[in-house]
């Protein structure tokens, strides 16, 4: 191990070095205040940001005149986000998705009867909300989504959670809560115990245990317990196939007056809507690995759960930000095929369905060397505390993690991507600059 003679500033001796190189490509002057701080007129003051529902405690800072603010979460009223100038080359594939859910999740007919089912906008509904949502249109009921996570719906989620389980299964609880409050006859809470395999038709799929287990969960929890009456809890083997899935969703509606011809027939058309959004994603992301390849431009995939990657609250907004601020041509992990490349051999027994999605689309980076990955998870993950090992044997090169944990600020999570985009080039602002050779040896 190399211990270099001042260690304890390295990260102040980086940022000069990131300053001096940011000069020298744009010309632009110096900010530099000098070391004297005491001359400085310095101000501090707390308030509390009412601009959405967030609500975020804000410190402002007043320096010579020219204020800072820290500890917003999104950024927007407060401070001027730093951006590049770079202009990413492909679609915007995270509007490109709402985009399709929208179109998809359409009313097909007529809400029959007045009653409404509430899907909690949480945990493994963000890969199957075409699913579910046309599962319920096509037997008539109306369907109430939970609005995107906010500061409410996850302060709640936290109050109501008996255990201490990971974030996301804490902000399930708040929008669970929120249907509830809005008066749906009917709460979808899906007992899913696996998915199909990519890997192959007979490879085990699990979701992890807080997915497998939340709605007994959500059950238990104070003030959702008097409601158990209303929860619809189908036990699902995907894994299984179509016709699993038939007997399943049979046996939860049935309560509801269902019969089971008219269940079979809206799984099939939950099948069909759930099959065109997948091919739409699929056809997405082949057109940007095109445009990618075309134009010589790197790209970051993003890997995870669909609930970290495309929940704003849990990941701060980072996947968009980095599109927006650093121009990145950020591809998500269900814009890719994946399904042609092995994962048996870094793992014999992978039995997580996120683990074997994860493991080969790292493993098709591999061949890319123009792909970065970025893993997106959070604190308290189990199957992910070790399945982020097998990535990097997958990947062959660093990658990118961030842990989100439910706390509000991005500004270490930003550090850590401007780092991770910086050592891969992408940071183009750079380039002209000089590169600074280390020293060999110890000054003296």
């Amino acid at each position: 191990i190399t211990v270099p003679p001042y260690n304890g500033v390295m990260g102040a001796i980086g940022m000069a070095l990131i300053a001096r190189q940011w000069h020298l490509a744009t010309g632009a002057p110096s900010k530099f205040r000098g070391y004297d701080l005491s001359r400085l007129s310095i101000s501090t003051r707390d308030f509390v940001c009412k601009a959405c529902s967030n609500y975020c405690d804000i410190k402002e800072f007043t320096i010579e005149g020219q204020k800072s603010y820290w500890g917003d979460k999104c950024s927007d009223k407060f401070r001027k986000p730093s951006t590049t100038g770079r202009k990413p080359v492909i679609e915007d594939l995270f509007a490109f998705r709402e985009k399709v859910i929208e179109e998809l999740t359409a009313p097909v007919k007529p809400a029959r009867g007045g009653r409404r089912v509430g899907i909690p906008r949480a945990m493994s509904v963000f890969d199957r909300q075409p699913f579910w949502h046309r599962y319920f249109s096509e037997l008539g009921f109306e369907v109430l989504l939970s609005p995107p996570t906010d500061q409410k719906i996850a302060s709640t989620g936290v109050e109501l959670a008996l255990a201490q389980p990971c974030y996301p299964v804490q902000v399930a609880h708040g929008h669970a809560w929120w249907l509830i409050e809005q008066g749906v006859d009917y709460l979808l809470a899906p007992n899913i115990l696996d998915a199909e395999s990519d890997e192959c038709s007979t490879c085990i799929a699990h979701f992890c245990p807080w997915n497998q287990t939340l709605p007994f969960v959500l059950q238990s929890a104070p003030r959702l317990e008097e409601h158990q009456h209303r929860f619809i809890v189908p036990t699902l083997h995907f894994q299984l196939g179509r016709e699993a899935v038939k007997r399943g969703m049979a046996e939860a509606v049935r309560k509801l007056g269902v019969s089971r011809k008219a269940s079979d027939a809206a799984v099939d058309a939950a099948y069909a809507a759930q099959r065109e959004f997948q091919q739409r994603l699929l056809e997405a992301g082949q057109a940007a690995l095109k445009r990618l390849e075309e134009t010589g431009e790197p790209g970051l995939v993003l890997v995870g759960r669909g609930y970290n990657i495309y929940d704003r609250n849990i990941n701060c907004d980072i996947p968009r930000k980095l599109r927006h601020r650093y121009g990145a041509n950020v591809i998500p992990i269900d814009f890719l095929v994946t399904g042609r490349e092995p994962v048996s051999d870094l793992h014999p027994n992978m039995y997580w369905t996120s683990g074997q999605k994860i493991l080969a689309t790292a493993r098709l980076l591999r061949e890319r060397p123009n792909l970065h990955l970025v893993y997106i998870t959070n604190f308290k993950c189990g199957p992910d505390s070790y399945i982020k090992h097998f990535t990097r044997e997958a990947l062959g090169a660093p990658l990118l993690v961030l842990q989100f944990d439910g706390h509000g600020n991005d500004a270490g999570y930003m550090t850590r991507c401007e780092a991770y985009l910086d050592s891969k080039g992408i940071l183009r602002c750079y380039q002209s600059g000089q590169e600074v050779q280390p020293r060999t040896a110890a000054a003296h």
